[in-house]
């Protein structure tokens, strides 16, 4: 009489734990730099609803002279002082007006990688003295 026996050896087991430990760790690694472009996008996309922001409040020959001035409700509404206040928390985004308050640069902080190389039109080792750049940055402005 023949034994029938149900059930998975060890060997079996083994074999399709290490599968899937493969798969789980090419999946995580191509996660890494999704998360990396996903951030970087959304900097470039708060940077150009800052820049909106700041062409909404032109006025009179003369753009808001600091970031602060952004984020007061009495200069430029409640609703743009709101949203650039949310913009201005990740500490990523920065916004610097040239005296006499002709001109705007607004830099963003990217991280590296393929898409920062990608999205970069120059990188700002200084900029006006009320914007800080380090590593890689993108700007908006003249």
């Amino acid at each position: 009489m023949k034994k029938s026996l149900k059930g998975f050896t060890l060997v079996e087991m083994l074999i399709v734990i290490s599968i899937i430990a493969i798969l789980s760790g090419a999946i995580l690694a191509g996660m890494g730099s999704s998360r990396t472009k996903a951030r970087n996008a959304k900097t470039v996309a708060d940077m150009n609803n800052l820049s909106i922001i700041v062409e909404n409040n032109y006025a009179n020959g003369q753009y808001p002279a600091s970031e602060t001035i952004l984020t007061t409700e009495s200069e430029v509404g409640a609703v743009d002082a709101q949203k650039a206040g949310l913009i201005f928390l990740n500490d990523k985004v920065h916004y610097c007006s040239t005296d006499p308050f002709t001109s705007y640069r607004i830099s963003g902080e990217l991280e590296p990688g393929k898409d920062t190389t990608e999205r970069m039109t120059g990188t700002l080792t200084g900029g006006c003295a009320s914007c800080i750049a380090t590593g890689e940055v993108f700007c908006i402005g003249e």
